[in-house]
């Protein structure tokens, strides 16, 4: 079963929920892949292994807009909760992943290529990571949505 998580939004410093969200679903574990690895970016531009070992790969990503306007994702995070590890896409990288820059009200938008992660630290057991998705609603108003994923040894 895909993690979902219903995400609030954020006005200020404030947390309120909305009439409607955003909702980010993907894969409910990560195993580590020791060898290096392509980039959506590198494979573009007809290069490889632009990522350290070891390395993950978010396989399925998709980002549905329950809102009642446009939603437009300017970022995509992936984060480990023990390490501080995180690893960023934005602009044109994030682009490459194939994410619609618009997704409008109902839509339920999808990558068609793997977000990629390297040089991800693993230990001895497994333990969470969290990927992120943020942008901006058409009046401008800031709305983020997380999903919890397993990285696993």
């Amino acid at each position: 079963m895909k993690s979902i998580l219903v995400l609030l939004a954020t006005l200020g410093a404030s947390l309120n929920v909305q009439a409607g969200s955003i909702v980010l679903e993907t894969n409910n574990h990560l195993y580590p892949i020791p060898a290096r690895g392509t980039s959506c970016t590198a494979m573009n531009a007809g290069r490889e292994h632009d990522l350290s070992a070891p390395h993950v790969s978010i396989s399925e990503l998709y980002v549905t807009n329950n809102t009642g306007q446009n939603f437009y994702p300017t970022r995509l995070t992936f984060t480990t909760g023990d390490t501080g590890y995180a690893c960023t896409y934005t602009g044109q990288v994030l682009r490459d992943l194939g994410l619609d820059a618009n997704i409008r009200p109902g839509q339920r938008a999808q990558t068609f290529c793997n977000m990629k992660c390297g040089a991800v630290p693993f230990g001895q057991m497994a333990k969470d990571g969290y990927l992120t998705v943020y942008g901006h609603t058409s009046d401008g108003q800031v709305i983020s949505a997380t999903a919890e994923i397993q990285v696993m040894n």
